[in-house]
């Protein structure tokens, strides 16, 4: 019994070898090889995209070499588009990955091939993908002819004016961009430009930025050229600004051209009556200097062809030398007194106010400078008069100064006294002496500034003993 069933085990085997033979032999397994198969981004999540290693956005994709093994029967008609390459993307985040490339069928009937891609695995690069709404400019270049003028361009898209554009594309690139410009030539034109633009997105270096796309891509603009008939001389105006060092003022200005011809039409070329300079800096300048600037052409006026866009500017600084004024307390001498009278002043002191040149003032020696007032011929009473005071070269006397009273009174005649009786101890009594204080005249210059310095006198007297 054992061996029959020995016996059965033993032909089952050999029929399933010869089974599995018959089949090699009339269907054996065989392989293909499909070439460059590209590899999708599956499952990327919105607001992300896929960028390359320059961080451009990727426009192209990655492939693989894909290996098909089956049967002879199972790979007749498969061709590359019955199979599909892809890397997952569905969990990722901005960065840098090294992902597997899967490799499966797209129609049920294929499952039972087996595929294997080559390489197994590549890099990809994923960024947030932002949009920006930024400005537009319009870049004009060339000239039209004379007796032409080019008025402000305008943009259209869709039919309605634009001053903006949406930029949209990886982090990396959006941020870089400021604005986007279209640029025409009006060159030799003699009528209205109006054509399509391409929009470009630029940097803040005025660079133009790839990587991005802009919304609308086209835009038309419009430069309306009219004639211009209108012809004018105007001045050139230098403008300043700043101060100059202390102690330092502008004493002049120059400019070269002094005139330039205008063109434009009538009513805007009616209201210009001067052309000016950009600014020209005074700071902290302390003697002539020359600067070459810009013409700024008014609006809706252009400089004629041919005329100068430059001027050269020349600003005179020199130090500040100018008349100052003082005022100085000065002591009052009575001259010229007749014998036989004594004079009384009122006041001993009058202010003078002085006005001279630095150099002149530095020079007033007030330790000696006084004023006087002579009582020639006059009699006892009292008398009102103006003090006369002698000044040194380039210092001159600003107004009258006030008047004094000079009293004169006759010396009454003399009475003999006791002579003094000696003091016992036998010693001569001597007079007392009272210290006479010094004058005292302080002198302060400031421009343009009445200044008074107080002078105290003390009268000599002689108390007996």
């Amino acid at each position: 019994m054992r061996a029959v069933g020995l016996r059965l085990m033993l032909a089952m085997l050999l029929s399933f070898a010869l089974w599995v033979f018959v089949s090699y032999t009339q269907n054996p397994d065989r392989r293909i090889r499909f070439d460059n198969v590209p590899v999708e981004a599956a499952d990327l999540a919105p607001g992300l995209m896929v960028v390359d290693s320059n961080g451009l956005p990727r426009t192209a994709r990655p492939s693989v070499n894909v290996l098909v093994e089956a049967s002879a029967d199972e790979l007749k008609n498969v061709s590359e588009r019955d199979i599909r390459a892809y890397q997952d993307l569905s969990k990722l985040e901005p960065g840098q990955y090294v992902l597997d490339v899967k490799v499966e069928p797209v129609r049920p009937d294929r499952v039972r091939l087996q595929l294997t891609s080559d390489p197994f695995r590549l890099p990809i690069r994923v960024e947030r993908e932002i949009t920006r709404t930024v400005a537009l400019t319009v870049t004009v270049s060339g000239s039209v002819p004379f007796s032409f003028e080019a008025l402000n361009p305008s943009v259209t898209a869709r039919g309605q004016l634009i001053d903006g554009a949406a930029v949209r594309g990886p982090e990396n690139r959006i941020t870089r961009v400021v604005g986007v410009r279209a640029t025409v030539d009006i060159d030799r034109l003699t009528s209205t430009y109006n054509s399509p633009r391409v929009l470009e997105a630029i940097s803040e270096d005025g660079r133009v930025v790839d990587g991005v796309t802009i919304d609308p891509t086209q835009v038309n603009v419009q430069v309306p050229i009219i004639s211009s008939v209108g012809v004018k001389r105007v001045p050139v105006v230098p403008l300043l600004s700043g101060e100059p060092a202390s102690g330092y003022s502008v004493v002049g200005v120059q400019v070269e051209p002094q005139l330039v011809t205008l063109t434009g039409s009538s009513g805007p070329l009616d209201n210009v009556q001067s052309i000016s300079t950009v600014a020209v800096s005074l700071s902290g300048a302390t003697g002539t200097f020359t600067r070459t600037v810009v013409l700024q052409e008014p609006e809706r006026a252009r400089l004629r062809f041919g005329e100068p866009t430059n001027a050269v500017v020349t600003v005179q600084v020199a130090a500040v030398d100018r008349p100052f004024q003082i005022t100085l307390p000065l002591p009052v001498q009575a001259v010229n007194v007749e014998g036989g009278l004594q004079l009384t002043l009122n006041p001993t002191i009058v202010p003078f106010t002085l006005q001279g040149r630095p150099a002149a003032l530095a020079r007033l020696d007030t330790t000696t400078l006084s004023a006087t007032v002579s009582a020639r011929g006059l009699g006892p009473g009292s008398y009102p008069i103006v003090p006369q005071i002698a000044l040194p070269p380039g210092v001159t006397l600003v107004g009258p100064p006030p008047s004094v009273t000079i009293t004169l009174r006759a010396i009454p005649t003399a009475t003999p006294e006791p002579t003094p009786t000696a003091p016992a101890d036998g010693l001569t009594p001597e007079p007392v002496a009272t210290i006479i204080p010094t004058t005292t005249v302080i002198l302060t210059v400031v421009p343009t500034t009445l200044v008074q310095t107080t002078v105290t006198t003390a009268t000599t007297t002689s108390v007996p003993p």
